[in-house]
Protein backbone atom coordinates (compact mmCIF):
# COMPACT_ATOMS: atom_id res chain seq x y z
CA UNK A 1 0.00 0.00 0.00
CA UNK A 2 1.45 3.29 -1.31
CA UNK A 3 -0.15 6.20 0.68
CA UNK A 4 0.67 9.84 -0.41
CA UNK A 5 1.25 12.46 2.78
CA UNK A 6 0.68 16.12 2.02
CA UNK A 7 3.34 18.13 4.24
CA UNK A 8 2.07 20.80 5.34
CA UNK A 9 4.14 24.47 4.72
CA UNK A 10 4.83 24.98 8.46
CA UNK A 11 6.50 21.23 8.44
CA UNK A 12 8.38 21.14 4.89
CA UNK A 13 12.13 21.06 4.76
CA UNK A 14 14.39 20.58 1.54
CA UNK A 15 16.42 18.71 4.28
CA UNK A 16 16.54 15.10 2.80
CA UNK A 17 17.49 14.12 6.38
CA UNK A 18 13.97 16.04 7.89
CA UNK A 19 11.74 14.19 5.10
CA UNK A 20 13.42 10.65 5.52
CA UNK A 21 12.98 10.70 9.26
CA UNK A 22 9.34 11.61 8.97
CA UNK A 23 8.34 9.39 6.31
CA UNK A 24 10.41 6.49 8.63
CA UNK A 25 7.85 7.76 11.96
CA UNK A 26 4.77 7.85 9.57
CA UNK A 27 5.53 4.22 8.61
CA UNK A 28 6.25 2.77 11.71
CA UNK A 29 3.31 4.26 13.32
CA UNK A 30 0.79 3.19 10.68
CA UNK A 31 2.55 -0.31 11.89
CA UNK A 32 2.33 0.59 15.15
CA UNK A 33 -1.39 1.35 15.16
CA UNK A 34 -2.91 -0.31 12.33
CA UNK A 35 -0.57 -3.71 11.83
CA UNK A 36 -0.41 -2.59 7.76
CA UNK A 37 2.86 -2.00 6.23
CA UNK A 38 2.93 0.82 3.83
CA UNK A 39 5.03 2.97 1.62
CA UNK A 40 4.70 6.42 2.63
CA UNK A 41 5.52 9.05 -0.11
CA UNK A 42 5.94 12.71 0.96
CA UNK A 43 4.86 15.08 -1.20
CA UNK A 44 4.77 18.98 -1.17
CA UNK A 45 2.23 20.82 0.43
CA UNK A 46 -1.17 21.80 -1.45
CA UNK A 47 -0.35 19.25 -4.30
CA UNK A 48 -3.47 16.98 -3.42
CA UNK A 49 -6.26 18.26 -5.16
CA UNK A 50 -9.12 19.59 -3.14
CA UNK A 51 -12.22 18.59 -3.74
CA UNK A 52 -15.60 20.63 -3.54
CA UNK A 53 -18.33 18.72 -1.94
CA UNK A 54 -17.60 15.13 -0.69
CA UNK A 55 -13.80 14.49 -0.57
CA UNK A 56 -11.95 11.35 -2.36
CA UNK A 57 -9.86 10.01 0.16
CA UNK A 58 -9.15 6.44 -1.69
CA UNK A 59 -7.84 5.95 -5.07
CA UNK A 60 -7.61 2.47 -6.34
CA UNK A 61 -4.59 1.80 -8.43
CA UNK A 62 -4.68 -1.55 -8.90
CA UNK A 63 -5.36 -3.49 -12.55
CA UNK A 64 -9.05 -4.69 -13.08
CA UNK A 65 -9.33 -8.39 -13.71
CA UNK A 66 -9.23 -8.59 -18.28
CA UNK A 67 -7.79 -4.79 -18.54
CA UNK A 68 -4.12 -4.66 -19.53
Amino acid sequence: VEVEVEVSPEIFSDEIKVLENMKRKIEEKMKAELNISCQIKLIRPKSIVRSEGKAKRVVDLRKKEGSQ
